[in-house]
């Protein structure tokens, strides 16, 4: 009998290969994992506290207690006003005959006027405009904890030994780290999504609250330069880019407290000393906290000393939006092939 009882199979060894799991799973049971950290609960609790905190700090200043001392304040200027120009003109006649100099101004009606109460921020507290300055307000928060989920995330499978378990099951590192930095992504987007709901929600119950009377004839409040969806999307953006180099700098660093520290030491001595210290404020366009605010604010300014061909004095500078976004990108982009990089020449025990 020539025949056999199993039948050779005719595809290419290539075909007959074991596959493994997909991108798409491997990215699931990340995501699952991170789910199941016990710093995410910690990541979230913490989100909820602080936006609750500055929506209590929202009701206060826009309180109707708060709105009626100011506008005490306001008639009280009001009423003071000619008084202080009367007073400045007599201080003027005196130091001119002092003096002996007719033409000396102390700008009596300039400094006379008092402030209007769009100048005082008197207006209106309406939702949306509440909602931005929650939202810019706490930028900086959800991207630092995305960047935090995302580093112990990573650093923590590396502390544990994990990790080296996980590539026996699936040797190819590239899939591997990116379906982490996919994971850290989504965990950073899944945390600013739900500080802006929250924002947007607690302004909108302080709008509410807080609505004054029509007696009290406040200004409208100033007109938003862009729609709220818009500076969300940058906001979501910045916590999803702080999420993924989180996760590159556990593949660098490979310890979270590492990360930490070494972030920290970054704030601290790069951040906080050497742009302000050296080259009298010129290195700020390369710092990250100022094109951070750069890209949330869609531009900012900057003081840095300019020197003529006489004196050196400190002037304003500008800088752009798309600087802002261009460096930040760059800088995003380095750490993560770094993190990649060391990730696929190191070994992992």
């Amino acid at each position: 009998m020539s025949s056999t009882l199993v039948s050779p199979d005719s595809r290419p060894r290539a075909d007959r290969r074991p596959k493994g799991t997909s991108f798409a799973g491997l990215v699931g049971v990340e995501l699952r994992r991170l789910w199941w950290r016990r710093l995410t609960k910690v990541v979230v609790a913490a989100v909820v506290v602080f936006i609750g905190a500055t929506v209590y700090n929202a009701y206060n200043e826009s309180s109707p207690e708060r709105i009626a001392q100011q506008l005490d304040s306001y008639r009280i200027m009001q009423q003071e006003a000619p008084r202080m120009v009367e007073e400045c003109h007599k201080q003027e006649a005196i130091e001119r005959d002092r003096s002996g100099d007719p033409t000396l101004d102390f700008g009596c009606d300039q400094q006379g006027q008092a402030p209007t109460l769009e100048q005082m921020g008197l207006a209106l507290p309406l939702a949306d405009t509440i909602t931005e300055g929650i939202a810019k307000t706490i930028a900086l928060l959800l991207a630092f904890v995305a960047l935090l989920l995302g580093a112990s995330f990573v650093g923590a499978e590396f502390s544990t030994g994990s990790m080296g378990l996980w590539l026996t099951f699936q040797p190819r590192r590239l899939r591997v780290a990116a379906s982490k930095l996919t994971a850290a992504a989504a965990g950073g987007v899944a945390i600013a999504v739900l500080g802006l709901v929250l924002a947007n929600l607690g302004a909108r119950m302080v709008a509410v609250v807080n609505r004054p009377g029509s007696d009290l004839k406040l200004p409208p409040a100033p007109a938003l330069e862009e729609p709220l969806a818009v500076l969300g999307l940058r906001i979501v953006a910045l916590a999803l880019g702080a999420g993924v180099v989180g996760a590159a700098l556990g593949l660098l660093l490979r310890h979270t407290a590492a990360i930490i520290g070494a972030v920290l030491g970054f704030a601290v001595v790069v951040e906080g000393i050497v742009m302000q210290a050296f080259l009298q404020g010129r290195l700020q366009p390369w710092s990250v906290l100022k094109n951070i605010e750069a890209f949330i604010d869609r531009g900012t300014t900057y003081f840095a000393e300019s020197c003529g061909p006489s004196s050196c004095d400190y002037t304003e500078r500008t800088l752009s939006y798309t600087h802002g976004w261009v460096f930040l990108l760059v800088v995003a982009l380095a750490v993560v092939l770094a993190g990649v990089a060391a990730f696929r020449r190191r070994d992992v025990t």
